[in-house]
């Protein structure tokens, strides 16, 4: 199961008070486009979410949620949500303390692809050679 750091939790509340939402919480969410074959893994974004939804994780800390649907958490498993401010920025960061979870094989995507080049068009798995 992912957790929520107690600065990145503050952090959450921070952004859902500023933002109206007082009972809202963050949702993360795996995308396609990771660069397999040069080293990465799977990317993920978030954004605000009201609610759960059906069959979603939901992890609290200190009063903030954070949902989390059923494949993703497969691949978050036992990663921490913090959240870092340093000279070259903020945001939310995800640690891997058991290792980053790993992307399968290389290739422009799982599906068609339109337009040729690596990564245009691609629909799926993403691009993994030559990102």
């Amino acid at each position: 199961m992912i957790s929520i750091s107690d600065l990145a939790a503050d952090k959450i509340k921070e952004i859902m008070k500023a933002e109206g939402l007082p009972q809202a919480g963050l949702r993360i969410y795996g995308t396609s486009g990771g660069c397999g074959c040069s080293g990465g893994g799977p990317q993920f974004e978030i954004a605000i979410d009201d609610k759960a939804g059906t069959g979603d994780t939901v992890v609290e800390n200190r009063g903030a949620k954070l949902y989390v649907d059923a494949d993703t958490a497969k691949t978050l498993d036992g990663a921490e949500l913090s959240f870092i401010s340093d000279e070259r920025g903020e945001g939310f960061v995800l640690s891997f303390p058991n290792g980053a979870p790993q992307s399968g094989g290389c290739g422009c995507g799982t599906g068609e692809s339109s337009g040729g080049s690596c990564g245009t068009g691609s629909k799926g798995g993403g691009c993994g050679c030559g990102c």
